[in-house]
Formats: C-alpha cells, sequence, structure tokens
C-alpha cells in the first residue's frame, strides 16, 4: 500500500435533525468555535470539542455534523476516532463536504519553498541535462525528518503533483537490468535452480561506476524467484570486479544469475522531468519537476496512515 496523499474524499450526505453543527475550514482557526461565521481550521479540533461535550453531558441527543468547507486538509499526524467519539442510532455523528463542494483529507505536506541546485559537488553528480532543471527543497527546514525507506512498496515517503504520483529516481528508467553473476562463496540449489546466499551480484556496463559516493542508492530485484521481490542498500560498489554488495537483511531466496533488478534514489539517476530522490542525511529532496511550481503542486507523502478508527459506532 502506497502512503496515501489523497487518504479521503468526503462528499455531501443526507441529514435529519441536528441542532449541533461545528463547521471546518482550511482558512479557519482553532481557536474559534466553530460556527458558520467562526469555523475551526482542523477536523481534529471538531472532533476533540465533540468529545469534550460528550464528556461533560451537551451533546444534543439528536447528534452533531461536523461540517468541512471545500479545500485540502493536511494531517499532521494520523486522524483517529474510538468509543469517545461514538454516536447513536437515533443521534449519529455525521463528518460531511459543505453541499456542493469537495473537502479532501491529505496525509502529505505541501511543498512550495524551492530553489536551483547551486551545490556544485550535488551538480556534478546530476547528469548534465538535469543541472538546471532539477530543484531542491529542504525538508529538515519544514520539520520533516521521517521519510521512511525509499522502496517501491509503500513504505517510503512519495512525490504527488496534484493527484498523479511521480517516478523515484531510477536505472534503467524502463525496464530492468540483469544479473551477470553472483558469488561463490556460500552456494546453495533449490529446486534445482543454482544460487548464492552471499549478497553480492555481478553487473555488466560501467553504468553502477557513477554510483559510487552516493549513500542513498538502492537496488530492487526479483533476486531468486520470479515472484520474489525485495529492494535492497548499496553497500558498496567495486569497479574493478564489477560487484555490487548489498546491505540490510540478506534476501531470503538468495540471489541467481539471470534475474533482474534496477536501482533506484540516486541523484546521479535523476536525469528525466517527474523523477526525485530524497537525500535523507541532508534532509533534502531534489526533483525535476514535470511542469512550474505553484504554491500547494508539490506534496511529500508522510502519514503511513491518514484514518483510523477503532471502536466506534454510529460515525
Amino acid at each position: 500500500m502506497y502512503r496515501a496523499v489523497l487518504a479521503v474524499v468526503l462528499t455531501t450526505v443526507g441529514l435529519g435533525a441536528a441542532p449541533l453543527i461545528l463547521h471546518v475550514s482550511p482558512d479557519g482557526d482553532d481557536g474559534a468555535e466553530g460556527s458558520s461565521r467562526r469555523p475551526f481550521a482542523t477536523v481534529e479540533r471538531a472532533r476533540d470539542e465533540l468529545r469534550a461535550r460528550k464528556a461533560a453531558g451537551t451533546l444534543p441527543a439528536e447528534g452533531a455534523v461536523i461540517e468541512l468547507a471545500p479545500g485540502t486538509y493536511y494531517l499532521s499526524d494520523t486522524l483517529a476516532w474510538n468509543s469517545a467519539d461514538d454516536g447513536t442510532a437515533d443521534g449519529p455523528i455525521i463528518y460531511r463536504a459543505r453541499k456542493g463542494g469537495t473537502a479532501r483529507l491529505s496525509g502529505g505536506t505541501p511543498i512550495a519553498d524551492w530553489s536551483p541546485v547551486t551545490d556544485e559537488a550535488v551538480r556534478q553528480r546530476l547528469d548534465p541535462a538535469a543541472r538546471d532543471q532539477v530543484q531542491v527543497a529542504d525538508l529538515a527546514a519544514l520539520g520533516i525528518t521521517d521519510f521512511g525507506m525509499p522502496c517501491p512498496n509503500g513504505k517510503g515517503c512519495e512525490v504527488f503533483v496534484g493527484s498523479d504520483p511521480m517516478p523515484l529516481a531510477r536505472w534503467p528508467n524502463e525496464g530492468f537490468a540483469k544479473v551477470t553473476g553472483v558469488s561463490t562463496e556460500q552456494p546453495f540449489t533449490s529446486h534445482g535452480a543454482k544460487g548464492s546466499k552471499e549478497p553480492v551480484i555481478t553487473y555488466e556496463g560501467g553504468r553502477p561506476t557513477r554510483w559510487q559516493g552516493e549513500t542513498e542508492g538502492w537496488l530492487n530485484g526479483f533476486w531468486f524467484w520470479d515472484w520474489a521481490e525485495e529492494a535492497q542498500p548499496i553497500a558498496a560498489i567495486d569497479p574493478a570486479k564489477q560487484q555490487i554488495t548489498l546491505g540490510g537483511k540478506p534476501h531470503p531466496f538468495g540471489y541467481r544469475k539471470g534475474q533482474w533488478y534496477y536501482a533506484l534514489n540516486l541523484l546521479g539517476e535523476l536525469d528525466q522531468p517527474g523523477e526525485w530522490m530524497i537525500d535523507r542525511t541532508q534532509g533534502k529532496l531534489y526533483f525535476w519537476p514535470p511542469e512550474p511550481i505553484r504554491d500547494d503542486t508539490v506534496v511529500l507523502s508522510r502519514l503511513p496512515t491518514a484514518l483510523r478508527l477503532q471502536d466506534v459506532s454510529h460515525v
């Protein structure tokens, strides 16, 4: 599962009598009272207001409505409900968009502060065609420090333009590279197929030589069987032997000649519009925008879970 940026779309539903209506707006203020004139800014604030009224015994028996003005609401943490948020069959708690509009809850953060790449060491790592196209954003300055792993399996941050996910920088840009050999140090045979348990593969060509010195690179491959995919960090590259040593826990099925893989999250492979990578050591996001960046067009997904409801009824 990918870390979803657009986690849920709230649309208008019908409702009977509900004396209490709280309003939320992207332009609101959590210090306000939640009225139509002075709405809250976050769904969390409205939820907590209902919890407080329920605990005080002042929540109407007819239930309540949390009405969201059109727009996008960026969540700082998982939006969670529990038994303290229960409504009743006759007095449900309803979250809805204002009639005629759409409200989106987003598990991401808009990234608007971009600048050209001026660090000469970084520019030298970039493909010549990318040096004046790639933009950089300081995620650490935005307080973003948890990036997850740069894997194609939903365990890390992703970059979206609008609602479209952008591709993580990779090589080759399409398809796979072949494993041309494996280590002979820990040989084994499985179902007649010969391979190695040692996380060392041999490559062909000189492309990986340019990755030396990069600390964020990973290889994603089908290392032994065509149905068993896994991404592992690059630990070392030996151009003389044309070998790559993989880090982390070795793949449980081992490695076999003739299998396929691709490299990802390498600055030197950020070479076409839409691609991006995160330097986790420096907290920097590098991105080649496919179109001019506006205030909220680029969003970095962050939350593994956007919404969580546990032991909840009549909401």
